[in-house]
């Protein structure tokens, strides 16, 4: 039946959540200074449809004309992204595909296969410098596809909250209610009028 993404962003980045239409594909992101963008493509024609490859080029121009990060199993085994040799198996829609990326002038980062001996978990970016130390490594748990570990150059806005915020979990209740029951009514007494009436005009 085939997959789904997962995007994990510490909070203290502010993400903003950024969905496709769920017909085009499963593709969902974060808006931060770059749109980070994870998405699956599904051989499922009864849930995809079967103009899939052009909606998925389709949101592939829309997004390029952003700052933008995409990581995907984009599913094109015939295409070697080291050599940048195209098997005789390939299929219309990788050459396509493939147009669509030189257009848009995306870079490709992973050139490691990913499974088996080809490369199907790509990471693309319009800026060829937002990525370093790209490394594919062992599989997580029963993937049949490797993981991909990167570094992203990315600028943030980080914002500390200084204001004070009272705990009040934290108070002694059990010492105010005692301290309460042993002053008894003539101390509030006695408080509430030393603070004086209030005085003031409407």
């Amino acid at each position: 039946m085939g997959g789904g993404v997962l995007l994990y962003v510490k909070s203290f980045l502010a993400p903003i959540e950024c969905r496709r239409n769920k017909s085009i594909m499963n593709m969902y992101g974060v808006a931060l200074e770059t749109f980070i963008r994870v998405c699956y493509r599904s051989f499922n024609l009864a849930v995809v449809g079967d103009d899939n490859e052009s909606k998925l080029r389709q949101v592939l121009q829309e997004e390029s004309n952003k700052h933008i990060l995409l990581i995907s199993d984009f599913k094109y085994p015939d295409f070697d992204w080291l050599c940048h040799s195209v098997k005789a198996s390939a299929s219309p829609g990788l050459w396509e595909f493939l147009k669509v990326v030189e257009n848009c002038f995306l870079t490709q980062h992973v050139l490691t296969p990913t499974h088996d001996d080809s490369i199907l978990d790509l990471v693309l970016t319009n800026e060829p410098d937002l990525i370093s130390d790209v490394s594919v490594i062992n599989s997580l748990g029963s993937s049949d596809h490797n993981m991909v570990a990167f570094s992203a150059q990315m600028c943030y806005d980080h914002f500390a909250n200084k204001r004070t915020t009272r705990d009040y979990a934290q108070g002694d209740y059990d010492g105010m209610n005692g301290f309460l029951l042993t002053a008894g009514m003539n101390y509030l007494e006695v408080t509430l009028l030393n603070a004086g009436p209030h005085s003031g005009t409407c």
